[in-house]
């Protein structure tokens, strides 16, 4: 279970930032789930941008399954790993075709070639249900504050999904993952500025 110390931090940075975080903008989700694929290793901007220039050409599941994969490859080059992206967004898109649907379950999606824990859980918090993101800035800023005890994604997935109550797990995800963006940064972390630097036991010498 949570510690005390672990409840008032997370309220504290509840309060502080916005109820509604999104970081991909997208409705639809056959295209959201695809931009988290562009996204990894990857800024959300430039997904974004692979995204839009993908579905210019190819709006839909049926276009996508008609796509070559060397299509889709040129059209996303600029996302990175863009080989892996595009066979795994066309298997995402051949999946749908088969099933009518996206899974909506961690064990079902991460069957789907190219879609592992991290873009499951990114899709179950986009559906509003329980979901762990455990990214570069959440497992930073969670191990910084002190709420896991392990540094490496798996571990800290694991225990954020037995100390922590469910209904708390996608809006953590969201708002440590902002914190580690806009204040606790991987290089400068900016603890003079923290709303919880008082609590966090990483937090510089010389903050009052």
């Amino acid at each position: 279970m949570e510690s005390s110390i672990d409840s008032e931090i997370l309220n504290i940075l509840f309060c502080y930032y916005p109820e509604k975080i999104e970081f991909i903008e997208e409705k639809d989700p056959f295209k959201f789930l695809s931009t988290v694929i562009l996204s990894a290793s990857n800024t959300d901007i430039s997904a974004k941008r692979s995204a839009d220039k993908l579905f210019s050409v190819f709006p839909d599941v049926d276009a996508i399954c008609l796509a070559n994969t060397e299509e889709i490859e040129d059209l996303i080059r600029s996302s990175g790993l863009y080989k892996n992206k595009a066979r795994s967004i066309k298997a995402l898109a051949q999946y749908i075709k088969e099933n009518g649907k996206i899974p909506e379950s961690v064990e079902e999606l991460t069957a789907i070639p190219g879609i592992g824990v991290k873009t499951a859980n990114c899709y179950l918090g986009f559906l509003a249900r329980p979901a762990v993101i455990v990214d570069t800035h959440f497992a930073r800023v969670s191990y910084r504050l002190g709420l896991v005890k392990k540094k490496d994604p798996a571990s800290i997935y694991k225990e954020i999904r037995e100390r922590y109550d469910e209904k708390i797990w996608y809006r953590m995800s969201m708002v440590l993952n902002l914190h580690g963006r806009v204040c606790c940064l991987a290089k400068t972390p900016k603890c003079k500025v923290c709303p919880v630097s008082m609590f966090c036991p990483s937090r510089e010498n010389d903050v009052q």
